[in-house]
């Protein structure tokens, strides 16, 4: 946890004191984070003022996602012709190359989604950024002193990186399984959503912890000791983007939902400490 009188971006800035409000007895874990989604989607449509910066980092997304698309679909039939440079003939080879293109499109596709909200989140920057201290704000978290635009922006970009190292190889090795075995697409796929949405969770858990100015080592091991939490709020966000019209607002209401979690877990973090 992390306090405003602590200095922002040291590492003493982990929790002194906890924010305002009531702590839940456990440890919040994997049920905690799945509400946690819901729970961003249900206030981010119980409060309408919010609705114009959501519009920020979902317009970005939709930009971006429609242009690394168009190049993606364009650049698939070359992956194709790579991986099997000379193909043969009869019904067979045929079926083969359908499902190679398609694989391919999938692939690309997957991509695309990955890498448009993990470079919306930095140039949405200042909207979540205002969005998060409005939704701590109404769970009586204390204020977090104010960033500047390039170091808030700076600070986004640092998560998003790692949830892109994290992402990249990861789909690239499942999008090259499923190239040299198409049968195992049936598990490449899912697993390919999975990782997308664990890399997400931890790119929106992460928002406001960069918020209060802690180091990226300091925010990992936050994440680390409250896995059980973010893998449920991951698998939330997995089981939505299986729904065309909530991936449209993922990444706002996501946000919403990831400061309701992070102060939860800020809480409870906050009751087992010794008072200074």
């Amino acid at each position: 946890m992390t306090t405003p009188d602590a200095p922002l971006g040291s590492p003493a800035a982990l929790a002194q004191r906890p924010p305002a409000g009531l702590a839940p007895l456990e440890r919040p874990g994997f049920g905690a984070g799945l509400k946690a989604v819901l729970g961003g989607y249900g206030y981010l449509f119980r409060t309408p003022d919010l609705w114009p910066l959501a519009l920020v980092p979902t317009g970005i997304a939709l930009v971006l996602t429609v242009v690394l698309a168009i190049v993606g679909v364009r650049v698939a039939p070359s992956l194709v012709e790579l991986i099997v440079k000379e193909p043969g003939t009869g019904g067979l080879w045929t079926v083969l190359m359908a499902v190679l293109r398609i694989l391919s499109l999938a692939v690309v596709l997957v991509a695309a989604l990955a890498i448009s909200f993990g470079l919306a989140k930095p140039l949405s920057g200042p909207a979540l950024e205002r969005m998060v201290r409005r939704a701590e704000a109404d769970l009586g978290a204390p204020a977090w002193p104010e960033v500047g635009f390039f170091a808030d922006m700076w600070r986004a970009l640092q998560s998003s990186l790692v949830a892109l190292a994290f992402t990249l190889p990861i789909l690239i090795v499942l999008g090259v399984v499923g190239f040299l075995f198409a049968p195992a697409s049936v598990v490449v796929v899912p697993l390919q959503l999975a990782v997308t949405a664990l890399a997400g969770a931890w790119d929106l858990c992460d928002c406001p912890l960069s918020i209060r100015g802690v180091p990226v080592a300091a925010r990992i091991e936050f994440v680390r000791r409250n896995l059980a939490a973010v893998m449920g709020f991951g698998f939330g966000l997995a089981l939505l983007s299986f729904l065309p019209c909530s991936l449209l607002i993922v990444l706002p209401a996501g946000i919403l939902g990831a400061a309701r979690l992070v102060v939860t877990l800020e809480r409870w973090e906050g009751t087992r400490r010794a008072p200074r």
